[in-house]
């Protein structure tokens, strides 16, 4: 496994770490709260992806929502990819608050 594929999965991950941070605090969400998280998780497995194609994102609330659905979805798509070329990719504080209330929601 070459270096340049460990560098570019966890630059990958902060970029999109700093994204998502930037739209829970748009959304007045803390990362630290379980129960803001578990919220959180709830909604996004909620979120059917035609729906959100729809919506008019007239408010900065909606397109910052639409937007942490994205990027949490490339989330999930990064650290899949990432264990596919038996890369580790360790995620921030905000990442593993969001992986976590997600696994607790889907039960895993």
């Amino acid at each position: 496994m070459g270096e340049y594929n460990i560098h570019y999965y966890q630059t990958e991950a902060s970029r999109l770490a700093l994204e998502i941070e930037r739209k829970l605090v748009i959304l007045g969400l803390d990362w630290h709260s379980p129960r803001d998280m578990q919220s959180l998780a709830q909604r996004v497995l909620e979120t059917d992806a035609k729906r959100i194609s729809h919506v008019s994102g007239d408010s900065h609330h909606e397109i910052a929502w639409i937007e942490l659905c994205g990027l949490i979805g490339l989330m999930n798509m990064l650290m899949a990819g990432s264990a596919e070329k038996n890369v580790e990719v360790h995620g921030n504080e905000v990442w593993k608050a969001i992986a976590q209330a997600l696994w607790k929601e889907k039960g895993v």
